[in-house]
């Protein structure tokens, strides 16, 4: 039984290290240039009663995107981009899968050195109600731009859930689940030190999450689950 379970051991070892050498295979979804199956919208605070501008405009898969806040500082002020998403298979998933992304790709050209934000939405099944947008899970990452071109990669994890979405939520904060599979919306909006009455201009040639297959992961998990299933049942017969 144990010369069994020895060798039983090292086929596992032999596939750690097979799964170690296999070549991974790299994905890239595009958030822009749009796709199929998500819409971009632009907004402001205008219909709320505030004064800030924002416009978007494309030309030769660039996104222009053109933003200022209003002056009133009696009034908030907020205004930005918004990508929905539905899915490929909306029959099956409302949302996308994005459980093997690590990390989000931007090309953007900015007019002046500024600051944007990028915000993740995903629904969260714990506090998430589909009828009320402020309780999808939202996280964030502020996003410095030099003047001119600038490409940037940001690793997922860099991305965090704010104070303000637990307290507008009630959401416990020990419920640390990201659930990016189940990825709703992504946002960009002008950062937290943009002035008003400062118009900000940016143009967006590329935004994409990437990551790496799961073909390769999901034949290695499988092939250790059915050794382990194995070695319990030899275990359960002694």
């Amino acid at each position: 039984m144990a010369k069994r379970v020895a060798i039983l051991c090292i086929a596992i070892i032999c596939l750690f290290i097979a799964f170690v050498f296999i070549p991974k295979r790299e994905f890239s979804i595009d958030i822009f240039p749009l796709r199929a199956h998500e819409t971009l919208m632009v907004y402001d605070d205008l219909s709320d009663g505030g004064s800030s501008i924002s416009k978007m405009e494309f030309s030769d898969s660039v996104l222009d995107f053109h933003c200022t806040l209003g002056m009133d500082t009696s009034k908030g002020a907020w205004c930005g981009l918004i990508w929905t998403f539905s899915g490929e298979d909306t029959a099956k998933n409302r949302y996308e899968n994005w459980s093997l992304v690590d990390s989000v790709v931007f090309k953007i050209f900015a007019e002046e050195k500024t600051e944007i934000i990028a915000k993740v939405w995903t629904f969260d099944p714990d506090v998430t109600q589909e009828d009320s947008l402020h309780t999808f899970r939202q996280m964030l990452k502020e996003i410095p731009l030099e003047q001119g071109e600038n490409t940037i990669t940001l690793p997922f994890e860099d991305f965090y859930v704010p104070e303000f979405w637990f307290e507008q939520t009630g959401a416990a904060k020990d419920l640390s689940q990201r659930h990016k599979e189940h990825a709703a919306r992504f946002e960009i909006t002008p950062g937290w030190n943009v002035k008003r009455g400062e118009p900000l201009h940016i143009r967006i040639s590329q935004i994409a999450v990437k990551g790496t297959g799961s073909l390769e992961l999901a034949i290695f998990l499988g092939a250790c689950l059915s050794i382990i299933i194995v070695i319990f049942g030899f275990l359960k017969k002694k």
